[in-house]
Order: structure tokens, then sequence, then C-alpha cells
């Protein structure tokens, strides 16, 4: 990441030091030309995070919420378990709400209590994301609300990809001013797009088959793309 600052730091000071060699009065005499550079960078996952979910219901108020501590209890025992730290799993939301019967004439009538736990979990080894689910799975867990893909340093991913567009601008500009038989003397202007990392879900009939399956869960993460983009306008000798 520091050769990438120090790289981007030392191409903001060579435009610096460009535009104040070439006047404002000069600058109208010579040809520019607007380029757009473009840049990707695509890169493995190396971190998963997944949303999981216990819901209990009872017609006890006391016995369904009881009901889903237990489960919710063993949930994260089970992840714990795996070797997961307790500090990347936290709870990140709760509910407890009452049902009510469905005949038109009794529609306020309380039936039942619904609870709700949602805990997500952060891992860094993406060998475990599949064991978690399973183990979630066998020990109350019911539902697998979300499995989304990143990576820890979106900052590094970002500046390879300013980097890439910076140089295919550069490419561009100097490939325009050769075929004319000039040259890149200067830069008179610039506007950075850094974009954002993309970030990769499992969709919802995945959810399902994780869900039903009774074999171990298989988890590809597959790879993530960062884009970024320029517009330069760079001076040309006459």
């Amino acid at each position: 990441m520091k050769n990438s600052a120090i790289w981007i730091l030392t191409f903001i000071m060579m435009v610096v030091i460009n535009m104040s060699s070439v006047n404002a009065a000069d600058e109208e005499k010579f040809p520019t030309v607007s380029i757009r550079g473009e840049g990707t960078i695509e890169v493995a996952p190396d971190r998963a995070t997944i949303s999981i979910s216990v819901q209990t219901q009872d017609k006890d108020a006391s016995r369904a919420q009881v009901a889903n501590a237990k489960a919710a209890q063993d949930v994260i025992n089970s992840i714990v378990a795996l070797g997961v730290d307790r500090k990347y799993i936290h709870t990140s939301d709760y509910s407890f709400r009452p049902t009510y019967r469905q005949e038109e004439n009794r529609r306020n009538e309380i039936n039942g209590y619904v609870v709700n736990n949602t805990v997500y979990v952060v891992l860094d080894n993406l060998e475990l994301v599949g064991k978690v689910i399973d183990a979630s799975l066998s020990n109350g867990a019911n539902n697998i609300n979300s499995l989304d893909f990143g990576v820890k340093d979106r900052k590094k991913l970002q500046d390879d990809a300013l980097i890439l567009a910076i140089r295919d601008a550069r490419q561009r500009a100097d490939l325009v001013a050769r075929e004319l038989g000039r040259t890149v003397i200067g830069i008179q202007d610039i506007s950075v797009n850094t974009g954002s990392v993309d970030m990769m879900r499992a969709n919802s009939k995945a959810y399902a088959m994780i869900e039903s399956a009774d074999y171990a869960t298989p988890i590809e993460a597959g790879t993530l793309s960062c884009s970024a983009s320029v517009n330069i306008t760079f001076i040309l000798s006459k």
C-alpha cells in the first residue's frame, strides 16, 4: 500500500511541476487532448460475513424466549468451537412479537409469540464458511439471511485500480501525441473517480440449498473487482 501511495504522490507532484512550468498565457497556444483512463483490479476475497437467524415460536411468551435464548447460545458456542473468536460474533437484530388468530371475528386475539435473534459472524478464514453454516444449522439456527464476500483492505484495492487508470490515460495520451508528431509536456486538468469495491452475495436460491442440504456445505468465494477512472487533459507540444 505504501508503494501505491508513493506512486500516486509522485504523479501528482509531476502534475504540479508541469502545470507551473506552462504559464496561463502560453497554455492557450498549446494543443490539448482529453483522455479517459480506466483500471480494474480483480482479487480473491479474504473476508466473509454471514447473517444467521434463530427463530422460535410458542403459545407461551416465556417458553418462546427461553427456547430462543438456548438455541442462539448453542449456535454461538458451536461457532466458537470451530476456532472463531467471540469478538467476530455479534447480535445485529433481536425481536419479540405476538402472533394473532386469523379468524374474522378473533383477529385481535393473541395466539402465540415469535422470537427472532440474528447473529453476524465475520470470518477472515474462508475455509470456515461452510463449517460455520453447517454448525449453525445443526445447533438451532433456521435461517441463513445472507452470505457476503469482501476484502479487508479496500483502500489498497482502490489505489491499485486508480494507478492502472492513470497509466492507461497516460499511455493513450502518448499514443495520440506520437501519431500527431508531438509529445506530452504537461497536464491541464484531472478528475478522478475511485469507484467502489464490489461485494459478492450468494442468492436466495443458494440459501435454500444450504438450509436443506444434508451434507457438508461447499462454498466457492469467486472473485471481486474494483474499478477506477480518470479524466485527464494533457498538454501537447506544438
